[in-house]
């Protein structure tokens, strides 16, 4: 398909530049799309739509359409340089799927679902496009006619183990039957070995995406930590000072008064400590019964199996050059 040749081409370059554009008005369309369909598709089965899906703003596309709509852009470019001249209908077809990951991602970062219709659109590309690959003889996606049976089963195998395994651990589900699901319909399109390339891809994204979350909130809450006043200073001194004279049993006498304050302020102290301590115990109780994001609780990963599978297109040729490379070192 060789890209840069391509690109070096009037054609090549027009279609690429048209690329952006195209990128643009599709990543409205998500959003005016996520705005329109019915509520129930952004709600788990036999739960009622809460008010703001029924009758408010679902999603704005300022600001976060706008970084969505530069990737959306940068995704259709290296795609059409994938796949160019000769290859038109690979590139139609995949830049539907690479929309159809941006509804998916949206929907789950947003409301912790993947409504089935936009993985069911995605599994009719994905048979649509294998048929094409294996009738035309191109194999560039399956070299076998079993290669789609091999990665639907392989992906969605994979996923209801991980979901197993948080069952285990965690005694409640890892993740949605919604991954396991949209991994089947990823798996017919990517084939095998594509499926496991696409599955170790997903891994890595989500996993560089938790270590920047936790570095950046770690500098976040360190610069976040409230410096005292001076007035609050000189009331920490003073209480300091007053204890130390009381610990220490110096020879100067003590007021009363100041122990009776002091022992006070010890017996405030451990009732708010208390307080704190319980309250923060209902907190992460009401957290986990709300299925909040954290340990043991649901994992949104479809975005990152979206994420992996717009990566394995649109890096098509350097991911096969990577597993190659790797493989060979075991011949």
């Amino acid at each position: 398909m060789q890209p840069l040749s391509y690109l070096n081409t009037p054609a090549g370059l027009v279609w690429v530049i048209l690329c952006i554009p195209l990128g643009i008005a599709l990543t409205a369309l998500g959003y005016l799309i996520i705005n329109r369909i019915p509520a129930a598709w952004l709600c788990d089965y036999n739960e009622t739509p809460s008010e703001e899906l029924l009758n408010g703003q679902r999603v704005r596309f300022f600001p976060s359409g706008i970084p969505l709509a530069v990737m959306m852009a940068v995704c259709l470019m290296l795609c059409r340089l994938q796949f160019n001249k000769g290859f038109d209908i690979y590139f139609i077809i995949l830049a539907l799927v690479v929309f159809d990951c941006m509804l998916i991602t949206i929907a789950d970062l947003k409301y912790q679902i993947i409504p089935d219709q936009f993985t069911i659109i995605l599994g009719v590309l994905a048979v649509g496009l294998s048929v094409y690959d294996l009738v035309r003889g191109f194999h560039i996606l399956h070299g076998a006619w079993w290669s789609p049976l091999a990665g639907a089963g392989i992906g969605a195998a994979a996923m209801i183990v991980i979901d197993l395994i948080g069952m285990l651990v965690y005694k409640r589900d890892g993740m949605g039957f919604g991954d396991v699901k949209l991994f089947f319909a990823v798996g017919i399109l990517t084939g095998f070995p594509g499926t496991i390339y696409t599955f170790i891809i997903s891994i890595i994204t989500a996993t560089i995406f938790f270590v920047a979350i936790i570095i950046i909130s770690k500098i976040v809450h360190g610069q976040s930590e409230p410096v005292p006043t001076e007035e609050e200073q000189s009331e920490i001194n003073l209480g300091s000072d007053e204890s130390s004279a009381i610990k220490s049993g110096e020879e100067k006498e003590v007021s009363p008064s100041i122990v009776k304050a002091a022992n006070a302020e010890v017996l405030t102290a451990d009732e708010t400590d208390d307080t704190d301590s319980e309250e923060e115990f209902s907190q992460e109780s009401e957290n986990e019964d709300n299925g909040s994001v954290g340990f043991g609780s649901y994992l949104a990963f479809g975005p990152y199996i979206a994420a992996a599978l717009c990566i394995y297109i649109v890096l098509f040729d350097l991911v096969q050059y990577l597993a190659n490379m790797y493989l060979s070192l075991f011949n």
